[in-house]
């Protein structure tokens, strides 16, 4: 913990420093901001029937997790732009985040090791093309360089980030180190995006902008076993396609968005019906899908997302998602089918730049027959696996109040709620309390 401390310490002063350094110089072109989250969370004993490898603990339990990140920009020539991210992690979630397929704490993510880690989070360039003649300001914000842009083009970026950075990005519930934090609840929990353990993946994008609608896709690559931290460069074995359409715009003056997205992924993953079929032959009785299998496979499903600002103060979101559930989960989380519902309340304290903010969501998450019928048969995946199941719908309600303490920090009080925790009838429920403060500048 001294030690999880200091580094976050050091890391805060050196992104201040770094930070303040940029704005004293006038001509700098360089654009820096920096965050910090820390979130603990507990949850009390539970009924549990039996457990498994992958379950999760029914004694009482608390866990603590920390990110610090620089988000660095340039612009490098007209409408070209690079973006550096390097990014300091520690912690872990409950059981090494096994035993919830819709996971308590959407800043951390399957590690093995919580002693704190640096890493490049994101390395990558952008690049404009005007279409038209009108274009619009934009403030800085992390990975955005602050000017006038385009209304109208057509961009390309590529690199090292996460996919998340580029899809499905609901305005209100995206971003777990402000809004919730269930995994969710925050994204479309049946889409298996591809990237490594941490949730990154080198991509390459084209999509058009325009004032109402953006149309992007993206290639990208998979890990070459499931959640594993190494990137597979092997095109003809492992690959994945997303393709996403936007509509954001103004309704009786309150904004509107929407999105669809589409995906195709091509990996190792095993089938569920063959790992099954394969234990009640005798050929292996491993039952897991984690190591690539000798073909490769595609998945391939849909997510919809849409949120209404209602008023200045509320505005509410629904998110659906569904995969073919045949193929094995390999990067993301054991979910093929979701449905989310939720509402956000914010008022200004204090002075109008800070608002207090209520959200308040519900997510129900299935399994496709193959699925089921798998860790019926005692599998594993890398996420959830009691040994055995008697199956439920995974039901989870959240409901957070976000306080803001000063400009750069801010304070939440979270409460989860899962029923049938990995979709098992004989497990739970199960309460999750969570605190979390959050620092930006």
């Amino acid at each position: 913990m001294l030690k999880t401390l200091f580094l976050l310490f050091a890391f805060l002063t050196i992104g201040y420093r770094v930070i303040a350094q940029t704005e004293d110089t006038a001509q700098s072109r360089w654009r820096v901001h920096y965050q910090m989250t820390a979130i603990m969370q507990y949850h009390p004993a539970f009924h549990a029937a039996y457990s498994g490898k992958n379950s999760l603990s029914s004694y009482a339990d608390h866990a603590l997790s920390l990110t610090a990140t620089l988000y660095v920009g340039s612009a490098l020539w007209r409408n070209a732009f690079v973006y550096f991210s390097p990014e300091l992690s520690g912690g872990k979630g409950f059981d090494n985040v096994h035993g919830i397929a819709g996971f308590t704490n959407g800043d951390i993510y399957r590690v093995d090791d919580p002693t704190p880690q640096f890493y490049i989070a994101r390395l990558y360039g952008v690049q404009y093309f005007t279409l038209g003649s009108s274009s619009t300001y934009r403030h800085d914000a992390p990975l955005q360089v602050g000017g006038y842009t385009p209304d109208r083009r057509l961009e390309i970026i590529a690199g090292k980030l996460s996919m998340t950075d580029l899809f499905d990005d609901n305005p209100i519930s995206h971003d777990p180190r402000t809004q919730f934090l269930n995994w969710s609840i925050m994204d479309d929990g049946a889409w298996d995006f591809p990237a490594d353990t941490r949730g990154y993946d080198a991509i390459v994008a084209v999509g058009y902008v325009s004032p109402r609608w953006t149309v992007r896709m993206a290639e990208s690559l998979e890990p070459t076993r499931a959640n594993g931290n190494k990137l597979n460069w092997n095109l003809h074995r492992s690959h994945a396609e997303t393709v996403e359409c936007i509509y954001a715009s103004s309704w009786h003056q309150h904004h509107v968005y929407a999105s669809m997205h589409v995906y195709r992924n091509f990996t190792p993953a095993p089938l569920y019906e063959t790992v099954v079929r394969e234990k009640l032959s005798g050929i292996d009785t491993s039952l897991d899908v984690i190591d690539p299998a000798p073909v490769s496979h595609s998945k391939y499903g849909l997510g919809i997302s849409v949120s209404y600002e209602i008023n200045d103060q509320i505005s509410c979101f629904a998110r659906s998602g569904w995969n073919d559930g045949h193929t094995a989960t390999w990067a993301f989380t054991e979910i093929d089918r979701s449905l989310c519902l939720g509402v956000s309340y914010q008022t200004p304290v204090w002075h109008k730049q800070q608002r207090m903010q209520i959200g308040l969501a519900c997510v129900v998450n299935g399994l496709s027959a193959p699925h089921r019928d798998f860790l019926q048969a005692g599998g594993y995946g890398f996420v959830i696996g009691d040994g055995q199941l008697h199956y439920r719908t995974e039901d989870i309600g959240e409901i957070y109040l976000s306080f803001p303490l000063h400009d750069w920090i801010t304070i939440t009080a979270d409460m989860q709620w899962i029923s049938h925790p990995a979709y098992n009838r004989d497990h739970g429920p199960v309460a999750v309390g969570s605190m979390r403060m959050h620092v930006a500048f």
